[in-house]
């Protein structure tokens, strides 16, 4: 007999799998229809507007009506999305699905870490969240490797259709997940808001993800200015990947005990290794980069994840993971912006470059020894396990 928590994390890994096998074809498609570089810029970028839009929404009502009734919900409008996929015609068709793509994430991610955290057995939070953290790791690497096969076998249309149809069928999946064991009553949403745990990890999260999204945004143009191919890039984002599921659930169980210094660590890991892509720039070198920033997002993402969610109210655990996970959402927007306005002011990729090992690096130094006055459903509670020494 699967346990409930097991077939939440099945779910997640199948639901990020799927959204995982459209996302790198849009692109692709977008250019067989006609649309120009900025538009299928923009459609693609757009799913973060509606994601940052939504999620607080999404979690306040994952808290207040039902985690499984949210995540349904996100099954719902992704199939919804990839169903306009399937039937457009031009850029602005496929701008609405991914609108509605954002929605769909919005609503699935805050109430699926929040239903890990509420099945978690005492103490173990961080163990969960490392195996929730491995499922979606599985997923990201799957969903396009099948994504590609598919619309190799039947056109990108079909995929699309197969892809929505699918979505759907993970309803039973989703519905035997188990009640709501999580109490909708007593206490305010946003009191975690002030939790200095949850600032930390939350400000982690955002650095992290802009000097990621902006490193990978212009390290994959410069590859391709210097004559490498989509390849090259591919294996480096592949090498990083396999990396970091082999250490998250040894990283979450640590966390448990000290999550603190398992962020912390991560983010050393991550600039050491956006140093050694300032360095080394291109392959085979660039690939010891690669080993590195893996090994420190395995470390990072449970070990942040427990610090900003383990000690969180049960009634605020949708909320504060939408709040949480936006995080990424504006990482995702803002890094490229940022990186791109650095290189054009300073005609040098290389500047861009010597900037995000600096990023992490402050960071974890923000993480290891900011002085925090932590707080339990509105209650200072002492750091006894987090202190850096």
């Amino acid at each position: 007999m699967i346990s409930h928590a097991w077939r939440l994390n099945i779910a997640t890994m199948l639901f990020f799998m799927l959204i995982q096998v459209v996302v790198p074809l849009i692109p692709r498609y977008a250019l067989v229809i006609g649309a120009q570089p900025f538009l299928i810029g923009l459609a693609v970028s757009s799913v973060s507007i509606t994601a940052i839009i939504f999620r607080p929404i999404g979690g306040l009502l994952s808290d207040r009506w039902s985690r499984r009734n949210l995540m349904l919900l996100g099954l719902i409008m992704g199939s919804c999305s990839y169903a306009i996929l399937f039937f457009s015609k031009d850029i602005t068709t496929i701008m609405i699905s991914r609108l509605l793509e954002g929605v769909a994430v919005a609503s699935f991610v805050p109430s699926s870490i929040a239903s890990a955290i509420d099945s978690a057995p005492e103490g173990r939070v961080g163990e969960a969240l490392g195996w929730r953290s491995l499922m979606i790791g599985i997923g990201f690497s799957v969903g396009p490797a099948l994504g590609g096969f598919l619309s190799e076998l039947f056109g990108y249309v079909t995929t699309f259709g197969i892809t929505a149809a699918s979505l759907l069928a993970l309803t039973p999946l989703i519905l035997s997940t188990g009640g709501e064991p999580h109490s909708k009553r007593g206490g305010s949403s946003f009191a975690g808001l002030r939790d200095g745990r949850f600032l930390l990890a939350l400000a982690s999260l955002i650095i992290y993800a802009l000097a990621w999204m902006g490193l990978l945004t212009f390290l994959s143009a410069y590859l391709k200015l210097l004559g490498y191919g989509d390849v090259e890039i591919g294996l480096f984002v592949s090498i990083q990947a396999v990396a970091s599921l082999s250490i998250r659930v040894m990283a979450g169980r640590a966390s448990d005990k000290n999550p603190r210094l398992m962020t912390s660590i991560g983010l050393f890991f991550i600039s050491l290794s956006f140093f050694a892509v300032y360095i080394f720039e291109v392959p085979p070198l660039l690939y010891i980069a690669s080993l590195i920033f893996g090994i420190g997002v395995g470390f990072f993402v449970p070990g942040s994840q427990t610090l900003a969610l383990a000690k969180s109210p049960p009634n605020s655990r949708g909320f504060l993971s939408s709040i949480y996970t936006m995080g990424m959402d504006v990482g995702n927007l803002g890094g490229p912006i940022i990186f791109g306005a650095v290189i054009e002011a300073y005609g040098s990729y290389q500047t861009a470059f010597a900037i995000a090992p600096i990023l992490p690096f402050v960071s974890a130094m923000l993480v290891l020894f900011a002085p925090l006055k932590e707080l339990s459903v509105g209650t200072p509670i002492p750091d006894k396990q987090e202190s850096p020494s």
